[in-house]
């Protein structure tokens, strides 16, 4: 059986009356989060703000939250998170404040308890960085990278068939991977 982690949540004074975060469904991955505004607010086209979401939350050693669009909100009315995602990590204590940007062009009325945003709760690790010294050492075939890197001979096939036959130095091109997984050409550059 999976364990699945706790996390700690206080409810600020803007919190009150308003039900804790939860999933729509066992489905869902993301927590609902709620404006926990005292009145209704509009928000003019282009307008972005900060509303409270009513609590505060203790993200567990090795995980952290990532505040994200409703992409119900996003389609139909065209509210976002700004930045998005939003990234709580484990450190971060006090009132959790999710910054709302209204891109369409007409206004949007929010009202206490509406669900605006959603909470993502992940695993993550931290890394070590080790720099190579060796130019290609990435496109080695020891490399554990080497599904990402096109090698020096798919790349002079990859300019062959764009009609070009000169190389003139060797860059790194990367396959993006939608296209790497159906086999397509990469127009993304590295």
């Amino acid at each position: 059986m999976r364990k699945i982690p706790t996390l700690y949540i206080a409810r600020t004074a803007d919190g009150i009356g308003l039900p804790l975060p939860s999933y729509t469904s066992r489905y869902h991955v993301g927590l609902n989060l709620q404006a926990a505004i005292p009145t209704a607010m509009r928000l003019e086209p282009g307008e972005r703000v900060f509303i409270p979401s009513g609590f505060e939350i203790g993200i567990p050693d090795g995980y952290c939250g990532q505040v994200v669009s409703s992409s119900h909100l996003a389609q139909t009315q065209g509210l976002v998170v700004l930045g998005g995602p939003q990234i709580v990590h484990p450190a971060d204590r006090g009132p959790l404040f999710l910054l709302l940007h209204n891109m369409s062009a007409q206004q949007i009325v929010l009202h206490r308890g509406d669900v605006v945003a959603q909470l993502l709760v992940s695993p993550v690790v931290q890394v070590a960085w080790h720099e190579l010294t060796e130019k290609n050492a990435l496109t080695s075939p020891t490399s554990e990278v080497d599904d990402l890197v096109l090698n020096k001979s798919e790349l002079q096939e990859q300019e062959a068939d764009e009609g070009d036959s000169m190389v003139s130095s060797p860059k790194r091109v990367y396959k993006s991977p939608r296209n790497r997984f159906s086999g397509g050409d990469s127009e993304d550059g590295g």
